[in-house]
């Protein structure tokens, strides 16, 4: 996973324009943490639940319908929209955690560059202009992670107590029709 490392401002003084550069990297760490927070749940347990549920679902089609009482019918229908959110959300997901991870390294290259010196201390009209650029062009690819990572953490949060109480009755049924493990 990513780890996250605050910068400390070299420069303390954020009246001055290398102070603000210092204090607007620093701000990058703080959404960049609030971003990697949403990650509450772990995608190889996302990526096995959907797999599991598409098991089951594709075993439960070829079941007479008959056997099953309405509660589990019922069940199984709210089982599939579990399913549908899991299916949708698992390639953003991991699109989501992979752009976090490449926004930590664009951040500590930024950070660094910083500390070097490339930017100047701000007075260099070229250089600061440059910061701000590259500034920017990170500040919204995090917006773009946020959003993302907001959407997926409301959606997962949203379908867990379903999946919480339906799953074991599932596991019930594959039991029952005795369906076999790819």
């Amino acid at each position: 996973m990513v780890f996250i490392i605050a910068c400390s401002s070299e420069d303390g003084n954020s009246d001055t324009k290398l102070g603000q550069m210092n204090a607007m990297s620093d701000s990058m760490w703080s959404k960049h943490k609030a971003v990697t927070s949403k990650f509450r749940f772990k995608l190889d347990v996302i990526k096995d639940r959907q797999n599991y549920m598409k098991w089951f679902l594709k075993n439960l089609k070829f079941e007479d319908g008959s056997k099953l009482t309405e509660v589990e019918k019922s069940d199984a229908i709210r089982y599939e929209a579990v399913y549908r959110v899991y299916r949708e959300i698992s390639e953003n997901y991991t699109h989501t955690v992979l752009i976090a991870e490449e926004l930590f390294y664009e951040i500590k290259g930024l950070e660094k560059q910083l500390k070097k010196g490339v930017y100047g201390d701000g007075e260099d009209v070229e250089k600061l202009n440059i910061f701000k650029k590259e500034y920017a062009s990170v500040e919204k690819k995090l917006s773009e992670a946020a959003v993302n990572a907001a959407f997926i953490d409301k959606q997962l949060t949203g379908v867990e107590p379903g999946f919480q109480t339906l799953h074991p009755k599932m596991e019930v049924i594959a039991e029952r029709f005795k369906f076999v493990p790819e």
